[in-house]
């Protein structure tokens, strides 16, 4: 795990921050904390085997060819058990209604007959790992995929971070992940200079891009993208695209006064997602936090 409570209380801090601003969102922001704090140790703490990444293809990326799409990022002797248990064990935490269902799952993978290195696919010309666990998990096959995501983006995540650095700067011009080929669940916008950064909830990736286009279609129509705001929160609005009918939530910063964590600034603006699916749009991604329909 990485080194003892200065993390974990640098989190809880994040945690009590966002609450305290987003009230709304304390439930969920109670729940998946347990489970984002835990996958942040994991992150940095666990070791991997090392993968080549000697074949990716900077002119590839340069034409929106996601690293995930030129290599495999998961290898079979990955950590996959060990990852899973201490997730588990984090799911408990945040949402006791499904620890009938993670001891279940824990059992079958601490005594193999869950082998997750058997779930893992990569595919070409997909945007990113899918796992397959649906059919041995017959009887709550959802929460059995809900665990295998919560693994693949710590080991996503770590991937993401070591490809940065053997890459350095490298061209991307696409609204969907330079690493896993996923859209965005949140994008912050600076606000001294205006730029656009987007954010991956499946990788944690984060990189520059245009706001003058959609990132899912590409759009430039200017007539047909908007910003939505909630009174008294000119701080969060939702972008939307009347070409694609796509939203993304949206902070502004000014500066960096505190610690943020991406994946709970998302989740603290779960308003957003309701009122923009109550109008009709869809998020850019589907997560575990704003799939509400």
């Amino acid at each position: 795990m990485i080194s003892g409570n200065q993390s974990t209380s640098a989190m809880e801090q994040v945690l009590e921050r966002a609450i305290e601003q987003n009230p709304q969102s304390g439930e969920l922001l109670k729940a998946f904390g347990p489970i984002i704090t835990r996958q942040r140790q994991l992150t940095t703490a666990i070791v991997l085997p090392e993968l080549d990444y000697s074949a990716i293809d900077r002119k590839k990326l340069r034409a929106g060819v996601s690293v995930i799409s030129q290599i495999s990022l998961f290898a079979k002797n990955e950590p996959f058990k060990e990852i899973a248990l201490s997730l588990a064990g984090a799911v408990k935490e945040g949402m006791p209604g499904l620890a009938a269902e993670m001891n279940r799952l824990a059992d079958l993978i601490a005594e193999d007959r869950l082998c997750l290195s058997d779930y893992f696919e990569v595919a070409n010309n997909k945007n990113k790992a899918t796992a397959s666990c649906g059919n041995l998990m017959k009887t709550c096959p959802s929460n059995a995929v809900f665990l295998t995501s919560l693994v693949a983006r710590v080991l996503l995540e770590r991937r993401a971070r070591e490809i940065a650095e053997y890459l350095g700067e490298y061209d991307w011009e696409k609204g969907y992940c330079p690493i896993c080929g996923e859209f965005p669940a949140i994008a912050l916008i600076e606000e001294e200079g205006g730029k656009r950064f987007l954010h991956c909830s499946s990788c944690g990736q984060y990189w520059r891009f245009t706001r003058v286009v959609c990132p899912y279609c590409e759009n430039e129509a200017q007539q047909g993208m908007d910003y939505f705001y909630v009174e008294n929160k000119t701080q969060e609005s939702a972008f939307v695209c009347e070409k694609c009918k796509k939203y993304l939530v949206t902070l502004y910063r000014a500066g960096n006064l505190h610690a943020r964590d991406m994946d709970i600034s998302a989740i603290s603006l779960i308003h957003l997602d309701i009122l923009m699916q109550g109008k009709g749009y869809e998020p850019m991604v589907s997560c575990a936090w704003n799939a509400l329909s």
